[in-house]
């Protein structure tokens, strides 16, 4: 029997998700039913889609149809409204919005309604490689991990971090240091691009052990991530070059694929994923 999923989030990663779906790029499920707060991007989505798709107007309205997995591809506070209930109303969950899981009250929550309701999360690799071998790492001793994280200033927009700069993006001409901290100060600054800082924080040493940079670079066309893991193993160095998702420059497009794999392999294991 097909399992049947719901998409909360329909911008540039969901609706990518959705097309696959679509498209028959993951077998054995059926896209049931769509909902994002700006009703209008569900309803345009729902038109570019063969298959026939529900498009709902509230999160209630999600919930009472049917459901096995719903995934989040709509921000870390969607997380934080929507996580636990949709735990608690017995269906699986893939959250794209990892920040969302640095907040360490809410991260117990979550795994509290998993255990509550025998559920599980998804948790994408995203934009960066190496997590393997990072949660490898951590059955001994691991000193230091640093992810440094490169973008062109415009990918970088509308970051909060910019709120209360002394610069903004479009003022950045050469390569620059915007910020260097921890994983949970770097998802609060720039929820929609550092992602990857709390699936390393996660999959690691914690996201008040994780150091982030992030560097705004004019000169690029990719989104880089750079990450470095020290400890009794030896050391660990990965460079991701992302070209950006078409239709999201803050996105590099392999998050989406990432996310296409990892529902691919909870459907097929039932396993938890990701965490």
């Amino acid at each position: 029997m097909a399992k049947r999923i719901g998409i909360i989030g329909c911008g540039a990663i969901g609706s990518s998700i959705a097309k696959a779906i679509d498209k028959g790029v993951v077998q054995g499920i059926e896209l049931l039913v769509l909902f994002d707060q700006i009703i209008e991007k569900a309803r345009v989505l729902s038109t570019q889609l063969k298959k026939s798709t529900k498009v709902v107007k509230t999160f209630e309205d999600l919930m009472s149809n049917d459901l096995d997995l719903v995934i989040e591809a709509a921000s870390q506070k969607a997380v934080k409204d929507y996580a636990i209930k949709i735990l608690d109303g017995g269906i699986d969950l893939m959250i794209m919005s990892a920040g969302a899981l640095l907040d360490e009250d809410l991260w117990k929550e979550i795994n509290r309604a998993c255990e509550r309701r025998g559920k599980k999360i998804s948790i994408p690799s995203g934009a960066i490689a190496g997590i393997d071998g990072l949660r490898t790492a951590k059955l001994d001793i691991i000193h230091e991990v640093i992810l440094t994280t490169k973008k062109n200033p415009k990918a970088l927009a509308g970051a909060p971090f910019f709120d209360k700069a002394s610069v903004k993006p479009e003022d950045i001409h050469k390569k620059r240091l915007l910020f260097e901290g921890t994983a949970q100060e770097a998802v609060k600054l720039f929820p929609a691009n550092i992602n990857v800082a709390a699936t390393i924080s996660l999959a690691g040493i914690g996201g008040s052990k994780t150091r982030v940079r992030v560097i705004a670079d004019p000169k690029l066309n990719t989104n880089i991530h750079e990450l470095e893991v020290k400890g009794s193993f030896g050391s660990m160095k990965v460079i991701m070059k992302n070209l950006s998702h078409p239709e999201n420059p803050k996105t590099s497009y392999i998050a989406v694929l990432s996310a296409i794999e990892t529902l691919r392999s909870a459907l097929s294991s039932e396993s938890r994923v990701g965490t």
